[in-house]
């Protein structure tokens, strides 16, 4: 089987906005410092840690807009900043995996985040659904969604342009 690649739903207005107020903050801040009377010092191990922030958070936008998802006969690579992994189709409980809104009341939601970035419009790392368990998110668009159980101790929360057609070659590949 050739590999597949599905892309990754596109950030939409609200984590766009968020992702530029973000920045901004940390940029006024990084002036507020610059022009404020403090050891030198200080003044360059503060500036230092708020470029490398700034530069942090620049990565993870620009990278964003690249990421997606590999699908071959036996494993889903999934490329996102910080948090990219390779997943046996094996361990992927694909009867239970489903389109789903995370919008609509009767589906899980994400709750707390454990270890990610999580912004408006944008979630992407662990998180912990209302349920209680675990989840792993790469959310772009809480209307197209693949939500996708494992038997790891967790469940995968995918957004896709086409989350039906993603479903299918899951389903597919895992055939014999």
């Amino acid at each position: 089987m050739e590999s597949q690649w599905f892309i990754l739903a596109p950030l939409g207005k609200t984590a766009h906005v968020s992702f530029m107020l973000l920045l901004l903050v940390l940029l006024a801040l990084l002036m507020f410092l610059l022009f404020k009377p403090m050891p030198a010092t200080a003044k360059a191990a503060s500036a230092g840690l708020l470029l490398a922030t700034i530069g942090f958070f620049t990565w993870i936008y620009w990278q964003t807009n690249n990421a997606g998802l590999s699908l071959s006969a036996k494993t889903l690579d999934i490329k996102v900043p910080l948090y990219s992994q390779s997943i046996a189709l094996s361990h992927l409980q694909l009867q239970q995996a489903q389109t789903i809104n995370l919008a609509d009341k009767a589906t899980p939601a994400l709750s707390w985040r454990t270890n990610g970035v999580g912004l408006p419009g944008y979630s992407l790392g662990w998180f912990r659904l209302d349920s209680g368990s675990k989840a792993f998110a790469a959310v772009t668009d809480s209307h197209n969604v693949i939500m996708v159980p494992t038997d790891l101790g967790y469940t995968l929360l995918l957004s896709t342009v086409d989350p039906s057609s993603l479903l299918r070659a899951l389903k597919a590949a895992s055939t014999p």
